[in-house]
């Protein structure tokens, strides 16, 4: 058995450690700037929403592990239509990835969205992000559209595919 838990980054300590799992996942932050990510990323990340967004739609949260901290996930719920959630972004450590784990919480996550009675996630995936899109399609998402978005200083294309639950 495991025990999965997520956690409000709500101080400097727990900040840091999500600092920690961005900079162990140079795969993804790689593809969407030229630099490391900084504390200043972790800040923005956890504060921005899109346009007409209500704050408490917003959930930035460190997942432990069976009492390892080991990811980051950013979801919004009615996001973007109502009884929908949006994962905005879910990352794992990369040295723990390819140990089923990355399953295990998504399920986690999935049932926990599925007991308040939502009825779709929605997630987007760079088109160059080999990895994640192959996760993804293992959980079932199927493409609904392509699209361009910005991620710090230039524009990507991101293929956003969505899952009934």
């Amino acid at each position: 058995m495991y025990r999965i838990k997520l956690i409000s980054v709500s101080n400097n300590e727990l900040k840091n450690k999500t600092l920690n799992i961005y900079l162990k996942n140079d795969y993804y932050f790689g593809k969407i700037s030229d630099t490391p990510p900084t504390i200043s990323n972790v800040e923005e990340d956890i504060e921005i929403v899109p346009s007409g967004v209500q704050k408490n739609q917003k959930n930035y949260k460190l997942i432990s592990f069976n009492d390892e901290i080991l990811g980051v996930v950013d979801y919004l719920i009615d996001y973007p239509e109502k009884n929908t959630v949006l994962i905005g972004l879910l990352i794992i450590k990369n040295n723990r990835q390819k140990e089923g784990i990355g399953t295990k919480i998504f399920r986690y996550l999935e049932n926990s969205f599925k007991d308040k009675n939502f009825l779709k996630i929605r997630i987007g995936v760079l088109v160059d992000n080999k990895i994640a899109l192959s996760f993804w399609k293992k959980q079932n998402f199927k493409e609904i559209e392509r699209k361009f978005l910005k991620f710090q200083k230039s524009e990507k294309e991101v293929i956003v595919m969505e899952k009934e639950i």
